[in-house]
């Protein structure tokens, strides 16, 4: 990983964004051969055992054909997260703790939290990267402004944004932001809480 995380930083490679080309249903996996092509594409140009490796390593348990790529594009956008690892992509990663601003709910464990704070994370780099606001697009759909918008509402503003989530992901925001009706989502509150990760403070 330390020879792939040193050719993500010097090329400013964001490899989630053509994995995502590769998988039209969201499943947050691919096929092993386009998992090598694409990482091939974007000049991580790696020896075949180093790809096999890889391959071996976020292997779909659920399908051996199959690599998990959004395992895989987690660890390297620690790159971008993680505190001075962008001046030492070899810096040894400690045991991830979560630092999240998300209050404990009921609904979700740690482990699920844990899922959340890195799919946040990887949401609010997006959008300060695209200066990209999402309140108006749920305030437009929301024509009682109740503050909830419907979920598929709420999923049909992602796809329109080319925000990319998988179903896991999805399942968990929802989780994690429904409001009193189980198929309405708080906007307002996961507006507030991605707002934080994006570092907009305001």
């Amino acid at each position: 990983m330390d020879k792939i995380k040193e050719l993500v930083k010097r090329n400013r490679i964001r490899v989630g964004e053509f994995f995502l080309d590769h998988d039209g249903l969201r499943k947050g996996t691919i096929d092993a051969t386009k998992f090598r092509t694409t990482l091939y594409a974007q000049k991580l140009q790696l020896t075949r055992e180093e790809y096999t490796l890889l391959e071996e390593h976020y292997r779909d348990p659920e399908n051996p054909t199959k690599v998990r790529y959004v395992d895989f594009n987690e660890e390297i956008e620690k790159i971008f997260t993680e505190k001075d690892l962008e001046n030492n992509p070899t810096k040894t990663l400690g045991t991830f703790t979560v630092t999240s601003i998300l209050e404990a709910r009921n609904q979700l464990s740690a482990e699920e939290e844990a899922e959340l704070h890195t799919t946040m994370t990887r949401l609010g780099t997006d959008v300060r990267n695209r200066r990209l606001l999402l309140k108006p697009f749920f305030q437009d759909k929301d024509k009682s402004k109740s503050g909830f918008v419907s979920n598929t509402r709420f999923r049909s503003i992602f796809d329109s944004q080319k925000l990319w989530i998988t179903d896991r992901e999805y399942y968990l925001i929802n989780r994690r932001f429904k409001a009193g009706a189980d198929n309405e989502i708080n906007y307002v509150e996961f507006d507030h809480v991605l707002r934080h990760y994006s570092g907009d403070r305001e």
